[in-house]
């Protein structure tokens, strides 16, 4: 479990330095976010969820789930304690860049092109958002 979320926090930071940021990882598990993005004098606390593979549920479309939850208890995320969650499906190396001030459900379920998440796949732009 935990190699696969390294996986994930590492693509995410190959493509924020793609896109010109600096990215710093805290030590440890001491912060509730998994890497600092920095570019000219905007910082983000960044997030990211991974999976290995979409599920395939009977009698339900096949679809990527995360949980924008931490801790042993899965415990929601605190107001300001993350910027940006990223949901990363490792398999198909696809990207969804999410705003936390758009307030997403702690688990998510994203289907095909008509999922109410298809406008955040590859969004790198959120970033750019002013505060």
């Amino acid at each position: 479990m935990k190699q696969t979320g390294s996986r994930g926090e590492l693509l995410v930071a190959e493509k924020l330095i793609a896109n010109g940021w600096s990215v710093s990882f805290p030590h440890g598990d001491s912060e509730p976010f998994d890497l600092l993005a920095s570019k000219g004098d905007r910082t983000l606390k960044i997030q990211v969820k991974s999976t290995l593979a979409p599920q395939y549920p009977k009698g339900k479309g096949p679809h990527y789930q995360f949980h924008l939850k931490h801790g042993r208890k899965s415990r929601a995320y605190d107001e300001g304690s993350v910027d940006i969650f990223v949901c990363v499906a490792l398999d198909a190396k696809r990207f969804w860049v999410i705003d936390c001030r758009d307030k997403p459900k702690p688990s998510m379920k994203i289907y095909g092109a008509g999922s109410k998440y298809a406008q955040t796949e590859d969004n790198w732009a959120t970033l750019e958002k002013p505060a």
